[in-house]
């Protein structure tokens, strides 16, 4: 069984890390698969892990350190339900990437990033649309509320 540490989840067991490399969850760093505790969640209730927490417990603890924790879990949900592999930014990006059904991990590469914001709120749209564009990636909002819904974003010239 693997251990939880600094928001994130660290699966050690052989198997694991090679099953979990293969469906695109985590990131794997010298033989252990790291999750942050969101993803780690939703694999928990798949059955894919045993953290020894619940799904519940886990999205308390990821919380702790990011206020859109439950609404990153429903968005990462829908998604991976759909398909989709999601895999959270580098470093400390507040964008998850979002990868082409049918992809083969390690040799495609993502082509649209998804800002997580609740329902109401108002994204900072020139400045994602920059970061994104920075990434060279394709912008998607996600806002949360009764049901997801994704609005894609884009810069448009007139000339």
């Amino acid at each position: 069984m693997g251990k939880i540490e600094r928001g994130y989840f660290l699966e050690d067991d052989p198997g694991k890390v090679e099953k979990l490399g293969l469906i695109g969850a985590g990131v794997e760093d010298g033989g252990v698969q790291k999750l942050p505790l969101i993803e780690a969640a939703y694999f928990e209730g798949k059955g894919f892990l045993s953290t020894g927490k619940s799904v519940e417990e886990l999205i308390g603890l990821a919380l702790e350190a990011d206020a859109l924790a439950k609404e990153r879990f429903a968005v990462l949900k829908e998604l991976r339900d759909s398909g989709y592999i999601v895999r959270w930014g580098v470093g400390e990006s507040e964008f998850l990437r979002v990868y082409q059904k049918g992809i083969r991990m390690g040799e495609d590469r993502t082509e649209t990033v998804v800002k997580v914001l609740r329902e109401g709120e108002n994204p900072s749209i020139l400045g994602d649309i920059a970061a994104a564009s920075g990434m060279r990636k394709d912008l998607v909002y996600a806002f949360v509320g009764e049901k997801i819904v994704f609005v894609k974003a884009y810069r448009v010239s007139f000339d």
